[in-house]
């Protein structure tokens, strides 16, 4: 299996934009520890071991006592919030604002594949406005992908309350989320 990575503007939209003033000098330095310096230029890429260690020091930083699963979708939204920032992000989202949220939602594996080099998704059309989403994510990492995909159609839905995002189970291979909304 080839090495995975996740590219520096997902790391830019979660640590430098998304969590911008919300990490203490200590947070940083334990980030740094692992290999990730926001106190310089991102790398092009890193492992995701490092992303991995990174979203934990973070959701430990910032979501105490929140249940795991929460923690990490809300962070996933704070992710998807700092993205929007970015240059890669802006661009993506002024394509996506065309195409509306069955695209949107058709195209999860080429969005989260900007962002790293692994991502596998499968979508199953369930009614006009719900399909079932497979993404190979693992671990409680797989709850970023439910806060992002959520954060992502309110985005192109805002006020649209009939957005949801729901686990319907994992496996050791990946999540399956089932995707619906009103507009």
């Amino acid at each position: 299996m080839p090495e995975r990575f996740v590219y520096e503007h997902t790391f830019e939209g979660l640590f430098v934009r998304g969590l911008a003033g919300r990490l203490s000098p200590n947070v940083k330095e334990r980030l740094r520890e692992i290999g990730l310096d926001l106190d310089r230029k991102l790398l092009p890429a890193y492992s995701v071991e490092t992303w991995t260690r990174s979203v934990a020091i973070a959701i430990e930083a910032l979501y105490p006592g929140e249940p795991e699963a929460v923690a990490y979708r809300l962070l996933g939204e704070r992710m998807l919030a700092g993205y929007q920032e970015t240059f890669t992000g802006r661009a993506a989202f002024q394509v996506l604002r065309l195409l509306g949220p069955r695209r949107l939602v058709e195209r999860t594996q080429q969005s989260f594949r900007s962002g790293n080099n692994y991502t596998e998704v499968r979508v199953t059309d369930v009614a006009p406005n719900v399909v079932d989403l497979w993404v190979n994510e693992v671990g409680p990492a797989r709850y970023i992908v439910q806060g992002a995909i959520l954060a992502a159609l309110r985005a192109l839905l805002p006020g649209d309350e009939g957005v949801r995002v729901d686990v319907l189970g994992f496996t050791d291979k990946g999540i399956t989320l089932r995707v619906s909304w009103t507009g």
